[in-house]
Order: structure tokens, then sequence, then C-alpha cells
């Protein structure tokens, strides 16, 4: 579990909350902010009644001059000076070993006159998200602990509510919530409930922090109101999220959504800042009201990524299918690890003799236990989540391993084909990948052959064209897999130059009506492939009937159960050490004449809807007198439009009034160019609307062919690239090229690059001198030069995060995802900078909360061994006088092992899950360490059990230094 997550079962807050935000959800008393440079201070919170003395005027100094000789107690007043001495403030923080963070304990009065206990942390306003010279104090009453470490028994703590919306803050809520739990007195059926405020960020960043808080408290009170009604417990975990317990009706659970959407609509007027609603049913199938609420969080969370309603009850069975996910993609990181991953090859084979010419890689999962994991189920998974690529680079190398073994035993090889999908494109360097692999086994690229579907190619067809490009250069044979799936069209075959198709024999596995038409497709593109000069193999063979007829048909490569299974190594090794099932010749094949354009017109080769799928989207055009009409178009053409047929037929003529109007000239001196220009034509990008007033972006290639009385022809093949506009203008980040030398010179610097920085291509000109190196902190630059050169040489994967300048005169982190690329012309590096200031804020602010978080915290692990625990917080160490080591000792020599002992391998899971719980006495028991001078340290525990996609990870148990 990450610390991130750990601080969301903490604190009820965000991975990304601000510091700030995190430490306002800690128990202090009173919270002061003070302005060192000008002596000022005023108080954001303050505690009635608790501590003595207030001073409302002067100075800061003044107020901790009168609290040291009148509040403090004697025996700290010396340390207190020194440590509210506002002079030093910045050089103590600075050298802290947490920067920007000091803490001191001190005793105060009390107005009953008793001394309490105090921790006092400070924090630089840098750190915050404050001015510099800003210092946050905040006091935090530590008495019980004190109490605890001197044998006395703690005072119980008050409910905290938030004054902003009336409600009890998250453990002040969830602590009488669990004792209301166990007592079990409701009657009827109850549910929790999770709200939260859709985009409330955004919200109050729209119409102020003020609005926010009218808005959170107005939501507060209905559910205040709601909970005293029908007997429920309302509470505030913090930022834009509630929790109620109500009973539970579907009409009141309604009624509430709808009288809460109303107060936001009231607030803000506009769409899409709704509340949300997990619910979850208080059904006694847990005992921990956490494990309730995580139900109804994870429901929130499931509306979130379907975007659609916005009330969800808990459904046990997608929690688990969502569970099974996550869990399959913990395991895959150990399969890696642990060689449970592995590579089938299946051969692929010489359709007029069956001998073996190349292999296919398939990834093959095989758990410890023995299980299979299918991979058209852990497959999608990978690329849901874009982790295919993680599968892909240990398949490429350990396909490189086997072959270089191989060799060296003296064995004979074909070329192996491996799979290379669009997410691998667009996160790797594929063709420096695979070359950095030949040359690190010292094999020849001819032994190896790329796979890449043809959707990869069809969607992003510019860059694809590039890999492909450049993987045949430093000879690779490329494939395109999964030819004449829909995507296919002359023009990206001829583009793309692939050096073999892959056909699947799914239309032989047609019913009997449609098989005619199958078969006359497959003939087409056979004989298409003829011309074209490039061979084709057939997968998915299953029949000596398919066989024959391919083989009739001219097909010459074949691969399919009817000749091997996918196998693993050892059987594909055993089928190469007998040389006369192998072919030495590998892909061979002999080009037909060049293909003629009237052989277009021979009906009995291409059918209509063949030609349709080869042209794609095409139409014809009359031009003239300023007027353009389309004559004719495809089907494709239609279908790409997405318009009805009685709008297509009323838009067909006079099309420039569809067009967006600044795009309308543009396609005017398209036609004239391409009427000047006969062979080449014209190619260029216009926007059209659509009835419904959307924008599509569409790219033409516009050829003349003739013109008469009636005007100007036009012939035009049409692709959608709205998507390709979008991702090229609203990338998270920024896009630039610059030139591979010392300085990283820009070549190109995109809009958001420029959003990004804040300055403009000219100031970057002018103040820079064009020059990346001169933008970047100048601690950073010689990292970034030396990261560079490694990354050219393949001995990086990515740049480390460096610092850029901004316009108002700070520094922003940024990450690069870079490569080399000479699709430019001259070698350049094409990069996209990625603005991750505020992930490196929160892991700094991290190792702050960590070091002042005064609990112990424990992972409770099960293990073939049994139930095992570990430290993953050593917040009592230090108060204690241990160093972490010998705390350990401390817990494994206690009371604590005897919690966890008496499980035996074998013991089913629910029921050493039972031994715990009772245990625990239900989830908290006091718990009592003898340290090694003898003293007796008195401690509670609280144990939440975990419900994720750690099945090894049974409880969080926390040690506290007061009662709960």
């Amino acid at each position: 579990m990450t610390k991130d997550a750990l601080c969301k079962l903490l604190y009820r807050c965000e991975p990304d909350t601000p510091l700030a935000v995190l430490l306002e959800r800690t128990p202090y008393d009173e919270l002061l902010e003070i302005d060192a440079a000008q002596d000022g201070y005023r108080y954001i919170h303050h505690t009635d009644g608790k501590y003595c003395g207030i001073v409302s005027e002067g100075g800061f100094s003044r107020l901790m001059h009168f609290a040291a000789q009148n509040f403090v107690h004697p025996e700290d007043q010396t340390a207190y000076r020194a440590f509210v001495d506002r002079t030093t403030f910045r050089e103590r923080m600075a050298n802290s070993e947490t920067p920007g963070a000091v803490a001191g304990e001190f005793r105060l009065l009390g107005t009953d006159g008793e001394w309490i206990w105090t921790r006092q942390l400070l924090v630089d306003g840098p750190v915050l998200g404050q001015p510099q010279g800003i210092v946050r104090c905040y006091l935090y009453d530590i008495t019980a602990q004190k109490r605890r470490l001197a044998g006395e028994a703690p005072r119980r703590p008050a409910v905290r509510f938030n004054e902003n919306t009336g409600l009890p803050e998250a453990m002040d809520f969830f602590r009488p919530a669990q004792e209301w739990l166990e007592r079990q007195e409701r009657q009827g059926d109850w549910c929790i409930i999770d709200l939260e405020i859709e985009q409330y960020k955004l919200f109050a960043d729209w119409f102020g922090l003020e609005s926010g808080r009218y808005l959170l408290s107005r939501v507060g009170a209905v559910l205040r109101r709601a909970a005293e009604e029908q007997g429920g417990m309302p509470g505030y975990l913090g930022h834009e999220e509630f929790c109620v317990i109500l009973p539970y009706d579907k009409t009141r659970v309604e009624a509430l959504y709808t009288e809460l959407q109303a107060i936001v609509s009231s607030v803000s007027h506009i769409e899409g800042f709704s509340p949300m609603l997990g619910v979850a049913m208080l059904d006694g199938s847990a005992s921990q009201i956490m494990d309730y609420y995580n139900r109804a969080a994870l429901s929130i969370e499931e509306l979130k990524q379907e975007r659609h309603g916005h009330i969800r009850v808990y459904d046990a069975d997608l929690h688990r299918r969502i569970a099974e996910e996550h869990r399959l993609l913990h395991e895959f990181q150990h399969a890696l690890e642990d060689g449970q991953i592995r590579f089938w090859l299946q051969p692929q084979c010489r359709a007029s003799n069956h001998r073996i010419v190349g292999a296919e890689t398939l990834a093959r999962w095989r758990r410890p236990d023995g299980v299979w994991v299918p991979p058209a189920v852990f497959v999608p998974i990978l690329e849901k989540y874009s982790l295919v690529t993680q599968l892909d680079l240990f398949i490429w190398e350990s396909v490189c391993r086997w072959m270089r073994s191989w060799l060296d035993g003296g064995g004979t090889l074909v070329p192996v084909s491996v799979n290379v999908s669009q997410i691998d494109i667009f996160s790797v360097d594929v063709p420096n990948a695979l070359s950095n692999l030949m040359e690190k086994y010292s094999l020849d690229p001819n032994l190896m052959k790329v796979e890449i579907t043809e959707s990869a190619y069809a969607e992003n067809t510019s860059t694809v064209r590039e890999t492909v490009a450049r993987l045949r250069e430093k000879g690779f044979m490329v494939l395109m897999d999964d030819f004449g799936s829909g995507y296919s069209s002359l023009n990206m075959l001829r583009s793309l130059n692939v050096d073999l198709i892959k056909l699947d024999a799914q239309f032989l596995r047609m019913s009997r009506e449609e098989q005619h038409k199958g078969i006359s497709i497959l003939e087409s593109v056979v004989n298409m492939a003829k011309n074209l000069s490039t061979p084709i193999i057939v997968e998915g063979v299953e029949t000596r009937e398919q066989v024959e007829y391919l083989t009739d048909l001219g097909c010459r490569y074949v691969q399919g159960f009817y000749f091997h299974h996918p196998m693993p190594l050892e059987d594909f090794e055993r089928l190469l050490s007998d040389t006369s099932g192998v072919d030495p010749h590998g892909f061979v094949f002999k080009p037909t004449q060049q293909l003629h354009a009237r052989e277009f017109l021979d009906e009995t080769i291409y059918s209509d809807a063949m030609l349709n799928n080869i042209l794609g989207p095409v139409a014809f055009y009359n031009y003239k007198d300023g007027n353009v009409d389309i004559v004719r178009y495809n089907e494709q053409f239609y279908q790409m439009v997405g318009i009805e047929v009685e709008d297509m037929n009323a838009r067909i003529n006079h099309i420039q009034d569809y067009l967006y109007p600044e795009d309308r000239e543009t396609f005017f001196q398209m036609l004239d160019h391409a009427a000047e220009h006969h062979v080449v034509g014209s190619r260029g990008v216009i926007r059209v609307y659509k009835p419904n007033g959307v924008l599509t972006w569409l790219s033409l290639q516009v050829y003349f062919t003739n013109e008469d009385e009636s005007g100007k022809r036009f012939y035009a093949s049409a692709e959608d690239v709205t998507e390709l506009q979008y991702l090229s203008n609203d990338l998270p980040g920024g896009y630039y090229r610059c030139a591979q030398d010392e300085w990283f010179t820009f070549l190109f610097i995109s809009r958001n690059f420029q959003e990004m920085t804040g300055f403009t291509e000219e100031e970057i000109q002018r103040r820079f001198s064009n020059r990346l190196i001169n933008m970047v902190h100048p601690k950073d630059r010689a990292l970034l030069l030396e990261q560079s050169r490694d990354l050219a040489l393949g001995k990086l994967d990515k740049l480390k995060p460096y610092r850029v300048r901004r316009k108002r005169g700070d520094y922003i982190y940024v990450v690069d995802q870079c490569r080399l690329t000479d699709m430019y012309g001259a070698v350049c590096w094409q990069a996209m900078a990625i603005d991750i200031t505020e992930v490196m804020k929160v892991r700094d602010q991290m190792r702050v909360l960590e070091k002042f978080f005064s609990d112990t915290i424990l992972f409770l692990r099960r293990t073939p061994k049994g139930l095992k625990y570990e430290v993953a917080v050593h917040g009592l160490a230090p108060r204690l006088g241990l160093e972490a080591l010998e705390f350990q000792k401390v817990l494994n020599s206690g009371e604590l092992c005897t919690w966890v002992e008496g499980y035996q391998e074998g013991v089913p899971h629910a029921e050493y899950t039972e031994r715990f719980a009772a245990g625990v006495a239900g989830g908290t028991r006091p718990l009592t360490l003898r340290l090694p001078d003898g003293r007796e340290v008195h401690l509670t525990v609280r144990a939440d059990r975990v419900d994720d996609d750690r099945d090894d990870l049974e409880y969080i148990l926390i040690l506290h230094e007061e009662e709960i």
C-alpha cells in the first residue's frame, strides 16, 4: 500500500491533497499564521477555554514574550524562546532534517491551572503554497501521550465538529458509527452513503472558495436534518466528501439526491457540478463500519469511471470483477519476476510442403499452482491499464536470449515474429529497443519479424509510418497483422511499405450462406497482395480443405492448428532439430507484374465492396463560380461523416456553407492547386460542421479529373482526423523539438509548451537564445546533459525530472517523454514535457507527515507460513527513545505476536481471519509493551480490515498512545 493510500485511509484525503489540507485533518488545538518579516500574526483556529493568555493586539514577538513569561513551564522557557524566535525561522527550517518544518515540545498553562504538554510544528510558507516569509504554527495537545508514558490513564478526546459544515469530522464520525454498529440497535434496512460533489475543485476555482464553503455548509445542513429526522448519523470527511448513515429506502435516497442537486444548481447555475451518492447496505456481512464505507466509496469511483448516473448501490459482483482486474495486475508484476510468464511459439509453414519457415511468439502465464491464465483474459487487462508494454519488452528480450542460446548450442533458427502494439509505439522507441537487443545478444535483425496490427496503422499513420520505416532500415521484417479487419487502403499499404501481410482465415469460417462472399473477398485480397508484390501469411487455418484451397489460390504461407498448436520452447526446439521439416529459405516471394489502374475496372476481380474497402471514404466534387457540390460519394464516405440520409441529401449542394468560415478559402485553394498539379494533387485539413453544430476535422487528398461546361470535377479521399487534432492541441503537456546539441536548440515549440512556461516563442528566442538549456535550473543542467547522452546511447529509458523556468520567476518540475528522431530531416529530440511540480511537492510533503506522525502503523499479511506483520511507520519508536530495530524487537517479543499465532497451513481463510478478529476484540484492544529498560508502555490498537487488490494484506494495525 502506498503512502498516498495510507493518507487516504487516515485522513480521508485524495492522494494529491496539499500538505496544508492534510495538516488540517490532524487534531490541532491552535493554528497561528506568522508574518516573520513584519512581526505580524493572525489566529486561523483557536480552542476556546483551554489555554491561558491570548494577546489580541501587538506583534508576534510581544505575544511570544508574554507567553514565555506567564504561560510556559519554567523548565521549558529557554527552549521555547529559541523555538519562537522569528529571526531564525528561515535558517532553522532550511537546516532541519525535514527541510521546511521544525517541531518542539513544551508545557503550556491551561485555564484549569494544569500544565498541558504540547507539540508545536512550524511549517515554512512555500512548503504549504504560501509566500516566502509566512510561517504556520500548528499546536497539538500530547498530554495523553505523556501520561501514557508515565503510566497514567489518558483522557478521552473531545469530539471535533467541522466549523463550516457543523458535522463531526472523520474519526469523530467513524468512532461512534463503529460503536453504533456493534450495539446492533437498528431495525430494518440501513445503509451508509458516501457523498461527493462532482468536480468540486473546479467549482471552487470558478466560483471562489467562499461559494465552495457555502455549498458545503448547505450540504452539511441537509445531511444533518436528514439524520435527525430518520435517526441517522452524519459526518464530514474533508474536502468535498461527506458520509451519512440512514435507514435505506430507494425513494428517500433519490429524494435526498434531488434536494442536494437543487442546492448545487442554485449556487452554480451550470451543468456538471452534481452530487454523487455511493450507497452500501449495512447487511451484516462485515463487522467494521470502515468496510461498509469502503464499499460506498468504491461505488463513487465506479460512477466517476462510467460517467452515467449519480446514485450507485454497491454491487458485490462488479466489485469482485474490478478487484480481480487489480489483483491480476498486482500478480502480473510478480509473475514477470518469478518466471511465471514465458513465451511459446506457433510455427508458420510453407503451404506446399508443410515445412517450417518461421514462428510467432505468444505470451503464456502459468501460476505457481499450475493454473493457466488465458491470454484472452490478461492481455486485454494489460492493454486497458497501459501495462502491455512491460509484457512486450519482457517477451522481446526473452526471445533474443533464447535465440542466442540456441545458436550457441549449434542450432539453426527460422525468423521469429514478436508483437508490437499501438501502446508500445507511443511508450518506447521500438526500433531502438529491438536494435539494442540485437546488438546485446549479437543477433542478425533478419531473424526477427515485427507484427503490428492493421488498426494501429490506420489510427496513427504518420507515427507508425516512421516506426515501420526505421524498423526496416535497421534490418527487421515488418508484418501487417489482422489485415482486412476494416481499416485497409491502398494508400496506407503504399506509404507503409510492409514486408508481409498477415490475413486471418475468418472469411473461410462463415455460414454457408455467407461463405461465397467470404471466399470472393479473400480471393480479391490475395490478388491485390500479389499485385503489390507483398507476400501473405494466412493464420487460423484449421482444416485440410482450407489448406488445399489456399494453396490453389496461391497462398504460400499458413499458420494454424492444422499444422501446429502454440508450443513451449522444448517442443519447438525438437521441431527445429529435425532439419527435414525446416525450410531454411524462410519467406520468399516472386512478385507479379506491377499493378495497373485499369485493373480496377475488371469486375471479375474486384467487387464494389472490395474497391470501397480499398479506397476508403471518397467523393467526387463539382466546382464552379465559387460553389462546390458533391456529385457522388461511396458508403464509406457516408459512414465517416456520420450524417443521417435526410441531412446528407440536404447538404451535398453548396458544401462550402457547412465548412468552418476560416477554412473555406483553404478549401478553394486546395481545389485550385489540385487543378494545376494533376499528378500530385493537393492535401489539406478542413473543419466541417455536423447538423448538431459539432466540428469534424477532415484530411482531404484532392485530384483533378476533368472540366466541362458544368464546372471542374475533382476526386478526393477523406479521413476523419478529429481525434488527431485533439491530441495535437490538447495533450496534457508541452510538445517541442530541439537539436541534438549541448544547448538543446529549439526547432519547434508548441502552444502548450508556451502556455506551460508562460513565455511566448519570441520571448524564448530573445531571452534564452532559443535554447532549452538556458531555461533549465542551473543545478539541473549537467544532469540533463549527462542523461540525454545516456538516453541517446540506449543506456536509459527516460529522463529524471528537472526544473524549467517560468515567466513569473519560479521553476516547475517537468518530466520528458522524449526520443531521437530523424523524421524532420536532421536527427533531433522529439519530446513531450509534463508538469509534475505538484507531484514533487507531495513527495516532500509526505516526508513531513511521516516524520511528525506519532502513531505506529503495522501491515498484517498472509504468507504460506502464517500471518506476519511488518512495521510501515515507526511513529512511536522515537517517542519511546528506541531505534527502529530495537522497537521491532520489542514488538516481536511482546504479546502482539500471540495475536497472530495459532495459524496453521491449510486452515480456511475465513477461519483464521475470524480468529484474529476475535483476538483484537472487535477491532480495538489495549496492548502492553515491555521496553528493554523494564518500563511498560500501555497502548491502544485499532485493527482495520483491508479490502483491496492486495490479497496478502489482511489488516492495518494502528498503535496509538491514547484511547480511540
